[in-house]
């Protein structure tokens, strides 16, 4: 048999006998001194040594090349892990590609070899390579043309939707709570008489709330949506989408205060999924708060703005 053919043979055979019948030995979930994809790889190319030089088959100079840059695409495309970004991949094969064609041109003769297929197949001496390459060659770049410039009419993942229906019932340190049916326990009939109070000079009860759960807003929560709850605090550029900006009347204006207690307690993780791709990057503040914190935070956020909020028989919420 022709060594050249017989090298060809032996090294996609080896390869795909390592990758489908080795490389799953190797890469198992906890990765050992031996057991792990770099042993496997190095196992690989001492494969490639050994069938081309201790069989002293002496490829010529285009199929070493060959060799050496598939070496390369299949251990940044296979081999590490995790797996580079696209364009960092495309960085790396170029200086690979480089690197090749700086091993085969290294001298005349070296060069000379390296480019004798090729011009043999362009000036016909190899007919069937010839026709074979010229046949293939348009189909591909019309096919990666093709892929290339045709649009793309993806469909949305799914709807996404700013405020999302509540569950019917949410379990909060335990309890399990009716959202229908719940209330904000720290507000009072007579709160109306104390929209223009500040809260640390108005020692009533309901203010006295109102200085706790501003205290605690401060505390947590001003970081993201504002000393001014306008959602712009010193982080909420880093987020997208931005965090809630509590002065807009599409806010909590139109909302319930059990929807609000829902929200905060279970944060971006709690969400369904017609609020996906982007969700909510807050945390869900039942593992900081206790439950009486979290419904002071909401009392203390609707006095701040003047809004009160919705309730089942109220179409819509005003501001003073």
């Amino acid at each position: 048999m022709n060594k050249i053919l017989l090298s060809l043979i032996l090294a996609v055979g080896g390869l795909a006998v390592f990758h489908y019948g080795l490389f799953p030995i190797f890469t198992p979930k906890e990765a050992g001194w031996i057991t792990n994809r770099y042993v496997y790889y190095l196992l690989f190319v001492f494969y490639m040594i050994v069938v081309n030089v201790g069989m002293r088959l002496q490829p010529p100079m285009a199929l070493k090349a060959l060799y050496v840059w598939l070496l390369g695409f299949y251990f940044y495309d296979a081999i590490l892990s995790p797996h580079i970004p696209w364009t960092l991949f495309i960085t790396y094969m170029m200086l690979w590609s480089i690197g090749t064609f700086l091993y085969i041109s290294q001298d005349p003769i070296t060069f000379r070899e390296f480019r004798s297929p090729i011009v043999k197949t362009i000036i016909g001496e190899y007919k069937i390579a010839r026709v074979v390459v010229f046949t293939l060659m348009p189909i591909l770049v019309g096919f990666a043309t093709y892929n290339t410039i045709y649009p793309s009419f993806a469909e949305p993942v799914e709807l996404r939707t700013v405020h999302p229906a509540p569950p019917s019932t949410t379990k909060v340190h335990g309890k399990t709570y009716k959202l229908e049916e719940i209330g904000n326990p720290f507000r009072t009939d007579e709160q109306d008489n104390y929209k223009d109070s500040f809260p640390f000079l108005d020692k009533t009860e309901y203010m006295k709330n109102v200085t706790e759960g501003g205290t605690i807003f401060f505390q947590n929560c001003h970081y993201c949506h504002g000393d001014q709850l306008n959602g712009l605090g010193m982080f909420s550029h880093a987020f997208n989408p931005t965090p809630a900006n509590f002065i807009d009347p599409g806010t909590i204006a139109m909302l319930q205060e059990s929807f609000l207690f829902w929200r905060v307690s279970k944060g971006g993780p709690g969400l369904p999924n017609e609020s996906t791709p982007w969700s909510s990057a807050m945390p869900p503040w039942e593992e900081h708060l206790t439950t009486d914190e979290i419904w002071k935070v909401i009392l203390f956020e609707y006095w701040y703005t003047g809004w009160h909020p919705r309730t089942f028989d109220t179409e819509g919420s005003t501001a003073e």
